[in-house]
């Protein structure tokens, strides 16, 4: 093989690198805009903790602790809505929505003495929400799509 030969072979190598480069680049990019704020989003929570007093804490069922099992986040309408297994809706107001430098979504509420604070990861979707209030905090995780 000429030297001319395995310089363009190595040049088709770095054109072939360079353009999936680009393209993980641009699709990191647009997963990155879906949870940013700009489209509404259907989080399920998977797993949850149910913590007591003095750290009494212990894996619970989302049902159980009487949560929507599919969460709609509505951002237009800054509010979280879903429907408990009984068929009532809830909704609950998100009062902030923050973006820090690391493309993650938080948003913030309160409501019936609790605060409650939920982190989306931009490139994953993944979610982890805490809520806390007089004597019990849940910590609750899963996933968001774009809806």
């Amino acid at each position: 093989m000429t030297a001319f030969a395995r310089e363009t072979s190595m040049t088709r190598i770095q054109k072939i690198l360079l353009c999936m480069s680009l393209g993980l680049a641009v699709s990191s990019a647009a997963a990155a805009a879906d949870f940013d704020g700009s489209r509404n989003l259907l989080c399920v929570p998977t797993d949850a903790t149910q913590c007591e007093g003095a750290g009494d804490c212990d894996r619970v069922a989302v049902e159980e602790i009487n949560l929507p099992r599919f969460v709609n986040v509505e951002f237009k309408q800054k509010r979280l809505r879903g429907t408990l297994l009984g068929g009532e809706e809830q909704t609950t107001a998100i009062q902030n929505v923050l973006t820090p430098a690391d493309g993650r979504t938080i948003l913030q509420g309160a409501e019936n003495g609790r605060g409650w604070s939920m982190t989306i990861d931009p490139t994953t979707g993944d979610m982890s929400v805490a809520i806390a209030g007089d004597d019990i905090g849940f910590i609750l995780f899963g996933v968001c799509t774009v809806r």
